[in-house]
């Protein structure tokens, strides 16, 4: 069996992956400013979320993406959750 792979599918590929490391990119940038705007170094936003310090650092220096379980228990303690929102549309498929 042969395997064939499209030009127009890599770059498909390769576009949606982009987009999922900027969005990725800009939450990280949104939670180090919410961590900062409440005053919280990374040892105190992990005590309060119940993680250790490095899964701050960790996250905040892209080096894990973080699960939902911890997104939450880091954002709880300062009074945010996530949500689900709509991309905007900017020619994504």
């Amino acid at each position: 069996m042969i395997l064939v792979i499209e030009m127009e599918d890599i770059k498909k590929f390769e576009k949606r992956e982009k987009l999922l490391l900027e969005l990725e990119y800009e939450f990280t940038k949104k939670l180090i400013r919410l961590r900062k705007d409440n005053d919280l170094s990374q040892e105190k936003m992990a005590k309060q979320a119940n993680v250790i310090r490095e899964t701050i650092a960790r996250i905040e220096n892209h080096m894990v993406s973080p699960n939902i379980t911890t997104i939450i228990k880091i954002l709880e303690p300062v009074g945010y959750t996530i949500d689900i929102i709509k991309i905007k549309d900017n020619d994504n498929g």
